[in-house]
């Protein structure tokens, strides 16, 4: 998975001579292309869990579009790689669901050269002045699989069948495959994505993100609500972050589950050195502050806590707390959660809507196990403060 970004002169080929068209032509007056890129071969998009929950969502886009989602102009696409099927770039039209490209034999969806190669063939088929991405698929945050087979990082790919590693991506990855998109926004429709490790990796991707900091149900964001949402005028992510949050606080019992949040990606820089300067003077959190978790369980129970939440834990310093508490104002655009996740595992009580990894040492194991030693985050930000 430390794939480099240029796609190779193999992988064109095999998009040259699949015999897939390059779609309608460019409708005069479109501003605006989303791509839904779905690494769906995995319990979510096999029938494992009783429901093929990436054709749901294909459905609940096609309505979408059906009812008027892209009247005011757009283009709506789908990357699917789904189990037991070639992956296929579609487009989402009022008269369908058409095939664009078919990608027989070119590698894995959570790979780098792929996910670029897509996203040059989007630019290609459906040029726009600006695009949206939608990631849909398994994830951890910034919890590296590579190096430990109890987690995941972002995406899952299983297409090779029982008896084979699983393939996914790691968050350095995932910013690499982003490298230079400059796209409008990313949704982020997995778990566990709204932590300040992997916003911190793909800073650069997109102007906002639209992430969870805990884990999200498997039928996801509630696409007949936010497709149209994407297509307004000026995209109202905040619309689109509330709709996710509505949909899940209506539900009762342990289906009442969700935290989400909108995130303004140029002001992350500033969250940064206001950290930096708190963990100048203290790293160590008080004695008997009670951390608020976003995970549980052996694999993630340790990992996620709300991250200002923890930084509060650290100082009382007005001045500090007031440059910190500023910074995430401007970054934190929308949060919004239900009162806790999987009917009270988890009670959501101090949320702030980012979560982060305490880091208690340069020899902390899973940070030294699971890949943080490798993020931009420690290496800009935290790591100062332990002597490196």
């Amino acid at each position: 998975m430390k794939l480099r970004y240029i796609i190779t002169s193999l992988i064109t080929l095999v998009l040259v001579g699949c015999g897939g068209h390059d779609g309608p032509e460019q409708p005069a007056g479109v501003s605006r292309t989303v791509l839904v890129y779905m690494a769906a071969a995995n319990s979510l998009g096999d029938g494992s869990s009783s429901r093929r929950w990436d054709i749901e969502d294909i459905r609940e886009m096609t309505s979408a579009v059906q009812a008027g989602a892209l009247d005011e102009g757009g283009r709506l696409l789908v990357y699917h790689a789904g189990s037991g099927m070639v992956p296929e770039l579609k487009e989402i039209t009022r008269d369908g669901v058409v095939t664009l490209r078919r990608y027989e034999g070119a590698g894995s969806p959570v790979s780098v050269a792929v996910m670029r190669g897509v996203l040059d063939d989007m630019r290609t088929v459906a040029s726009a002045d600006e695009y949206g991405l939608v990631l849909w698929s398994h994830a951890s945050g910034w919890i590296d699989n590579g190096k430990s087979p109890e987690g995941r990082s972002w995406g899952v790919d299983e297409s090779e069948g029982k008896g084979s590693k699983a393939k996914e991506m790691a968050i350095p990855d995932l910013a690499r495959a982003l490298d230079g998109q400059h796209l409008l926004f990313v949704y982020f429709d997995c778990c566990f994505m709204g932590n300040i490790e992997s916003l911190y990796e793909v800073k650069d991707a997109a102007r906002y993100i639209v992430a969870s900091p805990t884990e999200t149900p498997l039928a996801g964001m509630p696409y007949e609500e936010n497709v149209p949402c994407f297509f307004s005028k000026v995209p109202d992510l905040r619309q689109v972050a509330k709709n996710t949050f509505d949909y899940y606080d209506a539900k009762s019992g342990s289906d009442r589950s969700i935290a989400i949040s909108l995130y303004d990606m140029s002001k992350i820089d500033a969250v940064a050195a206001a950290y930096k300067n708190v963990l100048a003077v203290n790293k160590v959190p008080a004695d008997g502050y009670s951390q608020q978790q976003y995970g549980y369980g052996r694999t993630y129970g340790n990992r996620f806590y709300d991250f200002a939440h923890y930084v509060k834990s650290l100082t009382d310093d007005s001045s500090l707390l007031g440059s910190f508490d500023r910074a995430m104002s401007d970054f934190v655009l929308y949060t919004d959660n239900t009162p806790s996740m999987w009917g009270g595992e988890i009670n959501l009580i101090h949320c702030n809507g980012v979560s982060s990894y305490i880091i208690t040492g340069t020899d902390d194991y899973v940070a030294s196990t699971k890949g943080y030693y490798d993020l931009r985050w420690w290496n800009d930000v935290v790591s100062p403060a332990f002597g490196n």
